[in-house]
């Protein structure tokens, strides 16, 4: 009998351990998951000076920088609850995603280009979703809004929701 239930517990304790083990990985800041990827569409890992081509289902981490060539775009799912899509000839930095943090903090930094953010409804308490751009700082304060910078200058243009603007110099 001894015998016997000893595989069923070795069983049950390396089920537990590879939960315990799933848990941590998930409490570290998450990468963001490639849903759509048509074109061009290259990630630079931080550190990197090149980048590397990036198709749907694959993971682009913190730090990394997508870049769009044109007729690019790609769809990026930061966390459960939210996305940014990565419209073509841009360049946008993945800067922070701190999902441990309360509310969770993304900040997405558009070197150049547009960015559509999308937060799903009632997600924007949960969430403190930023793009900053060279002007300042679009904080989401609503469920979908688009960024774009160019000639070194961003703009905000909200679909649905508030987006509160904050002006480089805090202003």
């Amino acid at each position: 009998m001894r015998n016997s239930s000893l595989p069923s517990v070795t069983a049950l304790f390396a089920v537990g351990a590879a939960l315990l083990f799933f848990s941590q990985v998930q409490a570290e800041p998450e990468s963001g998951t490639v849903t759509v990827s048509v074109g061009d569409v290259q990630v630079i890992p931080a550190g990197a000076d090149a980048g590397q081509a990036v198709k749907a289902g694959e993971k682009v981490a913190v730090g990394s920088t997508v870049k769009t060539g044109a007729a690019s775009r790609a769809v990026i799912v930061i966390t459960p609850r939210s996305a940014i899509r990565v419209s073509e000839n841009s360049e946008v930095l993945i800067a922070q995603v701190d999902e441990a943090a309360t509310p969770k903090k993304i900040v997405i930094d558009v070197k150049d280009g547009s960015l559509g953010a999308l937060l799903k409804p009632n997600a924007a308490g949960e969430i403190d979703f930023q793009v900053k751009t060279p002007s300042g700082v679009a904080a989401a304060r609503g469920t979908f809004f688009a960024v774009v910078v160019e000639d070194g200058k961003g703009y905000a243009q909200v679909k649905e929701g508030r987006v509160e603007i904050i002006p480089e110099n805090g202003n």
